[in-house]
């Protein structure tokens, strides 16, 4: 592990030079994995110094706690996650049918959000942190939102919301893990339509 940090600098970068970092350091960690990435290549792949690097985002896992930051607020279920905190107006099978298709088409067929992903999953029995940080941007935020909603939801009348909107997305994930980043649409095929079909019964119909 790299040690020789410079003190934080309390100096924001550009949008365009964080940008760059981030961009960087995609492509470092897609090409050489968690361990295999240092701030040195980091640096030249951005074209920014080192002491850059380090003065905004601290370490290695800092950084790459940002790149996930952006990739959720790159998602195209973000609004969606965010609009289940206000009072709902669409009928429930319209508002979860929406996030469901949404939350495949973020992943499906997006080669550099699927080997990020793979990235994760590979290493986060080494680094368990990249794990915890996985599940802090992403899974958290789309969970409490989704149980707040189904919570409030007129609609809807559930036992149990919270264990509801695990269902939902763990259904959701599954499919896409299993689809797309295990190839295995041709060993257990099943339509995207087919999948969310039933979850909207098992939820909403409930």
């Amino acid at each position: 592990m790299e040690s020789d940090k410079t003190p934080h600098s309390s100096r924001q970068l550009s949008p365009e030079k964080t940008a760059a970092i981030l961009d960087g350091a995609t492509s470092v960690f897609l090409e050489a994995g968690y361990a295999g990435t240092t701030m040195d290549r980091i640096a030249t792949a951005a074209g920014v110094s080192k002491p850059t690097i380090y003065s905004h985002f601290h370490d290695k896992e800092g950084l790459f706690n940002a790149l996930m930051e952006r990739m959720v607020q790159k998602m195209e279920w973000a609004k969606s996650v965010n609009a289940l905190w206000q009072a709902p107006s669409d009928s429930p099978e319209a508002v979860l049918r929406q996030l469901a298709n949404e939350m495949l088409d973020s992943c499906m067929g997006n080669l550099e959000r699927i080997t990020f992903i793979r990235l994760v999953m590979g290493e986060a029995g080494r680094f368990p942190e990249l794990g915890r940080a996985f599940v802090q941007h992403g899974d958290k935020p789309l969970l409490e939102a989704l149980t707040h909603y189904l919570t409030h939801c007129p609609a809807l009348n559930l036992a149990d919301p919270a264990a509801a909107a695990r269902m939902f997305t763990g259904t959701v994930i599954y499919f896409f893990i299993t689809q797309e980043m295990m190839n295995g649409a041709e060993v257990i095929p099943m339509t995207r339509e087919r999948l969310v079909n039933q979850l909207m019964s098992s939820i909403v119909q409930s």
